[in-house]
């Protein structure tokens, strides 16, 4: 009797230690992680670079674009932008991996306000292009490059509120107008 009642207690306290101990390790990278902002603030700004590229690169497309195009040349001309999509998409997954693993070029002054900054300006960026690409083409010739690129966002977004508590907050209104215009062209289809 004594051998089960320690049993149960020994199997209660692994289970509680098991639980428990992600939890702990999180707790203490995000710690650790708080300490320097800079290392997060140069990928960043880094990403934000890469992203003006290919922004630019659509934007300049869709401007060549005329305003009421064929369905045809619609499909063709969603078609051509797909490479700077799946570029957006692969940076910002690319982020998320550099992001959780911590592997991040160095750099120094950054503080949580500038990686706000940062990240307003990285969705800012994304969402005038989604909107500019919605009301050029229709979402139904671009959902299926803007499915992996929102995604892709999502995850970045999540990770970095793991390393800066307060990211989604910070970025919530202008995640929610990227979401906004995606379901106004979802609700045009209909």
């Amino acid at each position: 009797m004594k051998a089960a009642f320690l049993t149960v207690f020994a199997i209660g306290g692994f289970i509680a230690s098991s639980i428990a101990n992600p939890i702990a390790i999180s707790n203490s990278v995000e710690k650790r992680q708080e300490d320097d902002y800079s290392e997060l603030g140069a990928a960043l700004t880094t990403l934000l670079a890469d992203i003006q590229k290919q922004t630019a690169i659509i934007n300049s497309t869709l401007e060549t674009i005329p305003e009421n195009v064929g369905e045809e040349q619609a499909t063709t001309d969603a078609a051509s932008l797909a490479p700077q999509f799946q570029a957006i998409t692969d940076l910002l997954t690319a982020a998320n991996a550099t992001v959780v693993k911590r592997a991040i070029v160095e750099a120094r002054g950054f503080g949580k306000p500038d990686i706000f900054k940062t990240l307003s300006i990285i969705v800012y960026e994304i969402l005038g292009t989604v909107k500019f690409t919605l009301f050029k083409l229709g979402l139904g010739k671009v959902v299926i490059y803007l499915t992996p690129l929102v995604l892709s966002l999502k995850g970045l977004l999540f990770s970095v509120d793991l390393v800066v508590k307060g990211a989604l907050l910070a970025v919530g209104p202008l995640v929610n107008e990227v979401l906004k215009a995606v379901g106004l062209a979802l609700i045009g289809l209909v």
